[in-house]
């Protein structure tokens, strides 16, 4: 009886750490959202530009594109393979009234 019960809170307590394991590997694929613009020539990061309109468009707009995305402790995390390019993108996406009428507000 008793190496039942060991057996079974060994299996239990693997099991626990591979799923821990899991989300915290799936929590390291994500990345803080933080709007990105143009600066000259170079593509520079514009956090004041996060505003509740922006992240409500800016979830829309990662929706539209099937991207990865959560909010976690009231921060919105993306795919953190979403290159600067593509999140400056998305941003002037999320900025342009006339593309999230046309794609979203339907």
């Amino acid at each position: 009886m008793k190496i039942k019960l060991f057996k079974g809170l060994i299996i239990t307590l693997l099991l626990f750490s591979c799923n821990t394991k899991q989300e915290k590997s799936a929590f390291n694929n994500f990345k803080e959202y933080i709007p990105q613009v143009f600066n000259g020539d170079e593509i520079i990061e514009s956090p004041k530009m996060l505003t509740p309109t922006h992240q409500k468009n800016i979830i829309n707009v990662l929706d539209y594109y099937n991207e990865d995305w959560k909010i976690d402790n009231n921060k919105l995390l993306v795919n953190k393979n979403i290159s600067n390019e593509i999140l400056w993108n998305y941003t002037t996406k999320a900025n342009d009234s006339i593309w999230i009428q046309e794609h979203i507000d339907k």
